[in-house]
């Protein structure tokens, strides 16, 4: 424990450094902010005379004359004044037994407010400096912050603690008086209480799930070279940061503990964290912001923002540890390229090297291999070699290993601890020294290598690898002496419990101090000394296994030595999103498994999800069977489907590498975790098998093997199928999957605009080719999207303002679309003159009647044939619109408003009527079309709904959000539906009242005895809409939707019922019994009644008999009837465009209705009581006996009456 040094009672601060609230520089145009306040606490702020209102607010006062005397008219605002920036404390040890010794008897405690969203606290020796990390990236703002603190901090005096406040609304974040501080030489331990369970990131683990277990769970951080099966140990890299989602606000916080000796960290229940780290500093960041995303953002402008990753290496990569020869590695390549997989780039393993020397090549079994990367990039491919650290003091078959000698000339390797004596260990060429990357003289060293090898051998990139450091041997040939850094007092729970198991004595030198202290610095440094040097001209392409925080900002990652197993495939989420945390978002796994052979299930599975990595590369290890897409046959099931979603990432590249690029600019995620952007529904904060690109594209793996179904959940937003273009009803709801072995999930969000472009089999040939939008309307209509676009490999593209950018929305105004492409920056000219070819409209609600184009200049409409609307309600448009120009596109929609359903259809209707009821008032010039019409929930919401084989029950509740409809008619407001799968070809639903009975048709039915269990046995499948309620009927063969009431205005009172429907087409037929002037139905707004009367023939009249039935043609070759089974009065209302119908009958009874599912030719029938058979009278030659009009209405025995 410890204590803040006292002084007469009194906390004895060091300093507390204040700033000015503003610069008096740049204040001229300040608004005071001016508090409510008794006049008696007013402070004059123009003490002199001649106090004037102008003077005042020059002074950025508060101006408020008052009639009492002596009251200042101008007084002070809340702006004036200073602002804590930073707090120094000097701590005393509190007398308790020590628990390892060698406790530091004063600390210094040092606060700073660094910005508005992040608290820097520190604590450290009072009396002798300590190794601290020399980050490149992480240093203190140049000036204080200017706006208001989003937290505060609150010192605990005896003994010592802090606690971190959010101040809006007040929430303790992180609060260390759960526990003591422990300050030791090689000892140092804090424990913090945490507001939520909602924890995510440290590492570097395997995680089976994406939020932590608080139920005591130990997690060591230290770099170490070991594969990730799925325990607890410590692996490459080394990041002791967190964030937490406090509550359903989405308001977030993380922290960052910047320290890079071995340390353990535990989660318990509390919910709580201790950290215990065995040297260094104890140098936190907190970070506090509005959402999880906002923390990244925070998070990567400390530590560096994302670098963005080439073009090309977004594209699909093949790799394996030893091809055997350069031959191999080509007959590799040209069966990939034959089955015309998409496929960017090759690796080569330490087996392309002579003896496994790094910055070598073996001159027989790779002697062409200086000529490879031109054989790659003939086909618009690239050519990426792996190089690790150590280097082998061995010398090479035909002379000396000139790279060695060089490296001793500068003295650039790792030493024992006299700091003279290169330390010698073992890896992969046998005996080896260790380049000191935290030595200028190795960095120059190093580019140096990597500069002559690449005149040598050339290639595109570099993969570094085994860089934790990785030894085979324990410490060093010599094993490791006996002192307090090779054996300290405690070691965290790391892997062997030995601090130097296979890697470097823990007393070895490095410029940056100890191996203990930088260990898991040693891929950081090397992956600085790397970047340096690739490749000059071109944009950095490094990739590393080993890393730190910061990382990110030069090179990606891929989580390891993985194996060909069904654990792997799913932990590999997890892993990429914690990364993706971590400010690394060029993140993968080795797709299909690195050790063992890869089934092809597994592999197949693999490949569709790996698809959808950042970095997307299969890789596999030496000894197994090949596992390149193509080994497992050019017909392969797994070949087809590895190419359909290649091929669809190849299509979405422009996204993904705008993704990377408000990665770079915003600190945005790639691979996004599903509760970053639904963080308000607690359902998602523990999804860990789906993931999102971006905030739009749902991806949902198949994880497990002999599994077709899967239970995926639909987050609370609009939703399309992405391969079938079609909008789905579920959202907020776990649902069931369909996903053969072909197949994965796929899902885009309402209100995304996607850039894409046509696929080929590199994207050297990709982005040769027109590109287009691909648009998904949300709730409200809209949908917003960015285009970021360059040549995709120069460096400085930024800097230089060589590039391309868009702003693209597209929003529902009134009768129209208005899609909006708009460029905000224009530095860059494609040499291909791309166009936007084509554009995809998903959840249009009607076809347009005209599409204009403008580029600000000229305005064009296209052409009928270049305008597609399907059933399915997207629209697609074929266009040239080039690159780097401003559009926009008007989608002119005389009937857009036909999905408004009328919310007042008796006469008189006005706004105040309208408004009164709830719904929307909206003038329109469109004959008949309703002004006031249904808010979009309006209705009833679903609960309790039961599936059985036979049907589906469910429990509807009336929306209370919207009022009464009719105060003469009380709604019911619980009612029950039942829906029966009565054959294989009809199915029956029944809305009613379940507390009180109601009128029913007595009309005896002939209903088969029993129901059609049987799923596979019914043309179709019913679903149910929730808010509002809605049933949907989809023929399965075409998967259209032949019946949709999911659509607002369900109406159920004592003496109105209605419903309303979408239909899937124009043709409609039935009603009756009413005169129509056509068999086929004038859908152009117009009413029948429905109710029998003696009432002659007449337009719209009703008439003798009531037959609440229609038939209607659908897209396909079928057709199908619907029966409401009411007596009541009723009127029918068709719409147009939508194909709407509208049902409304009075009195007090339920309804139940039949759907008759069948094709067009056969032929259709009731399934009432009695089959009428029709009977044809032959006429003969002198049959002449004919009754008059008049006389055949008036007999009721005349058969042909």
């Amino acid at each position: 424990n410890f204590l803040i040094a006292e002084t007469k009672m009194a906390i004895l601060w060091s300093f507390v450094s204040l700033s000015p609230t503003s610069d008096s520089v740049s204040v001229q145009n300040v608004v005071p902010e001016c508090p409510s306040i008794p006049y008696g606490e007013r402070v004059d702020c123009f003490p002199h005379p001649d106090a004037s209102e102008q003077k005042c607010l020059e002074r950025a006062c508060c101006w408020s004359p008052v009639d009492e005397a002596n009251v200042p008219w101008c007084f002070f605002s809340k702006n004036h004044g200073y602002s804590v920036v930073n707090i120094e404390a000097r701590l005393t040890r509190m007398d308790a037994p020590s628990l390892f010794g060698a406790d530091i008897k004063e600390l210094i405690f040092y606060a700073e407010m660094q910005t508005e969203n992040r608290l820097r606290f520190k604590i450290t020796d009072a009396n002798q400096a300590r190794f601290e990390v020399p980050h490149e990236h992480v240093q203190a703002p140049s000036s204080p912050p200017t706006g208001p603190l989003k937290y505060r901090l609150e010192l605990i005096q005896k003994p010592f603690g802090l606690k971190v406040w959010r101040t809006s609304p007040e929430k303790l974040l992180f609060d260390t008086t759960i526990g003591p501080l422990v300050f030791a030489d090689q000892y140092l331990q804090l424990s913090a209480k945490l507001p939520s369970h909602n924890i995510y990131g440290l590492g570097e683990h395997v995680h089976q799930t994406f939020r932590h277990d608080t139920n005591w769970r130990t997690w060591p951080i230290f770099t170490r070279d070991s594969f990730p099966n799925g325990g607890t140990h410590n692996l490459y890299g080394h990041y002791p940061y967190f964030t937490c989602l406090e509550n359903e606000s989405g308001q977030s916080f993380g922290v960052f503990l910047m320290n890079s000796n071995a340390m353990e960290v535990t989660i318990q229940p509390a919910p709580a964290i201790t950290y215990r780290t065995i040297g260094g500093v104890l140098d936190f960041y907190i970070l506090v912001g509005d959402t999880p995303e906002a923390v990244v953002d925070e998070f990567t402008q400390l530590i560096g923002r994302p670098f963005i990753p080439p073009y090309w290496s977004l594209g699909f990569q093949l790799s394996r540890w030893d091809y055997g020869s350069l031959d191999e590695v080509k007959k590799v390549v040209e069966r990939n390229r034959q089955i015309g997989i998409p496929y960017d780039v090759q690796y080569t393993d330490i087996d392309y090297m002579e003896d496994k020397k790094i910055f070598t090549y073996d001159m027989e079994k790779f002697k062409e291999l200086p000529q490879f990367a031109d054989y790659m990039h003939g086909n618009g491919q690239k050519y990426i070699v792996i190089l690790d650290p150590a280097v082998s003091t061995g010398k090479r078959l035909n002379g000396p290993y000139e790279a060695l000698d060089r490296g001793h000339a500068a003295k650039v390797w790792v030493t024992e601890p006299d700091g003279n004596t290169p330390l010698i260990g073992e890896v992969w060429p046998g005996e080896t020294v260790f380049p000191d990357y935290t030595n200028q003289a190795c960095v120059d060293w190093w580019v140096d290598e990597i500069s002559r090898f690449h005149k040598e051998v050339k290639h595109d990139a570099l993969w570094i690898d085994m860089n934790e450091v990785a030894n085979f041997v324990q410490g060093s040939s010599k094993g490791c002496a006996e002192n307090k850094l090779n054996y300290p007092p405690f070691t965290p729970r790391i892997l062997d419990n030995l601090i130097y198991s296979k890697t470097l004595c823990m007393d070895a030198k490095h410029k940056w101090g100890n191996h203990y202290d930088v260990h898991s610095l040693y891929g950081y440094s090397m992956v600085l000394a790397t970047e340096k040097e690739v490749f000059k001209t071109n944009r950095s392409m490094v990739f590393t296994r080993s890393s730190f925080p910061g990382v990110g900002k030069y090179a990606g990652h891929w989580l390891g030595d993985n194996a060909a197993n069904w654990n792997d495939i799913k932990w590999a989420i997890p892993g990429m999103l914690e990364f993706n945390l971590f400010g690394v978002p060029y993140i993968g796994a080795d797709i299909c498994g690195f050790f063992d052979d890869s089934p092809e299930e597994l592999c197949r599975r693999w490949m569709q999800v790996g698809a959808f990595y950042p970095f997307s590369r299969n890789h596999n290890a030496q000894g197994y069977k090949d596992q390149d897409p193509a080994a497992y046959g050019a017909d392969s099931l797994l070949v087809k489907t590895s190419k359909h979603y290649l091929n669809i990432r190849y299509t979405l590249l422009p996204y993904l590498y705008t993704l990377f690029y408000k990665a770079h600019v915003n600190g945005e995620t790639v691979l996004r975790p599903m509760m970053h952007e639904f963080y308000s529904d607690s359902k998602t904060w523990g999804v860990h098998n789906q993931f999102l690109w971006g905030a739009h594209l749902l991806i949902t793996p198949v994880l497990d093997p002999g599994v077709e179904n899967v239970e995926a959940y639909i987050p609370d937003a609009i939703w399309y199928d992405f391969e079938k273009e079609e909008r789905i009803t579920d959202r907020k709801e776990k649902v069931n999957l369909n996903l053969p072995a072909d197949k994965l999930g796929l899902h885009l969000r309402g209100g995304a605009i996607l850039p894409a472009q046509r696929p080929d089999v590199t994207t050297t040939y990709s982005r040769c080719h027109p590109m287009r939008l691909i648009i998904a309307l949300d709730d409200s209509n809209a949908a917003s999207g960015e285009l970021f676009w360059d040549d995709g490999e120069s460096r400085g593209i930024l800097e230089e303002l060589q590039y391309i950018s868009y702003i693209i929305s597209d929003l529902f105004l009134l009768d129209q679309d208005v899609l909006t492409m708009h460029v905000t920056h224009n530095g860059y000219t494609d040499p291909n003159n791309l166009k936007f070819e084509n554009i995809t409209v998903m959840g249009v609600t009607g076809a347009p009647v005209s599409v204009l184009v403008s580029d600000g200049t000229t305005t064009n409409a296209l052409t009928e044939s270049q305008v597609n609307y399907d059933s399915t309600r997207k629209v697609k448009e074929n266009l040239e619109l080039e690159l780097g120009k401003n559009y926009t596109v008007n989608w002119q929609d005389k009937y857009r408003n036909s999905r408004h359903f009328d919310c007042h259809p008796e006469a008189g209707s006005d706004q105040a009527k309208c408004e009164a009821r709830g719904c929307i008032w909206e003038p329109s010039n469109v004959p008949n079309e309703p002004w006031c019409y249904y808010p979009d929930t309006h209705g009833y919401i679903t609960s309790n709904v039961v599936e059985t084989a036979s049907g589906i029950t469910v429990d509807l509740e009336r929306n209370t959000a919207f009022p009464s409809q009719r105060s003469q008619s009380r709604d019911i407001s619980k009612l029950r539906v039942e829906i029966t799968y009565l054959s294989g070809k009809s199915l029956r639903w029944k809305i009613f009242d379940p507390s009180n009975a109601r009128y029913e048709v007595p009309v005896p039915l002939d209903l088969p005895a029993m129901p059609e269990t049987e799923e596979n046995n019914r043309l179709y499948r019913v679903q149910i809409n929730n808010k509002p309620f809605g049933i949907q009927v989809i023929r399965k063969d075409t998967q259209e939707i032949i019946w949709d009431s999911a659509v607002p205005g369900l109406t159920f009172s004592d003496q109105l019922l209605e419903i309303s429907t979408l239909l899937p087409s124009n043709y409609v037929y039935g009603f009756g019994e009413t005169e129509h002037p056509i068999y086929k139905h004038d859908l152009n707004y117009h009413k029948y009644g429905l109710f029998t009367k003696d009432q002659p023939p007449g337009y719209k009249l009703n008439s003798y008999g009531v037959h609440p039935f229609y038939m209607g043609l659908e897209k396909s070759k079928y057709a199908h009837g619907v029966l409401l089974l009411n007596s009541n009065a009723m009127g029918e209302q068709t719409t147009h465009s939508l194909t709407q119908l509208v049902l409304r009958w009075l009195a007090g009874f339920n309804w139940s209705s039949w759907q008759l599912v069948h094709e067009q030719k056969q032929r259709r029938h009731f399934q009432n009581d009695h089959h009428h058979m029709v009977l044809f009278w032959a006429r003969t030659p002198c049959a002449s006996m004919q009754p008059s009009v008049d006389e055949s209405r008036e007999s009721s025995n005349n058969p042909s009456g």
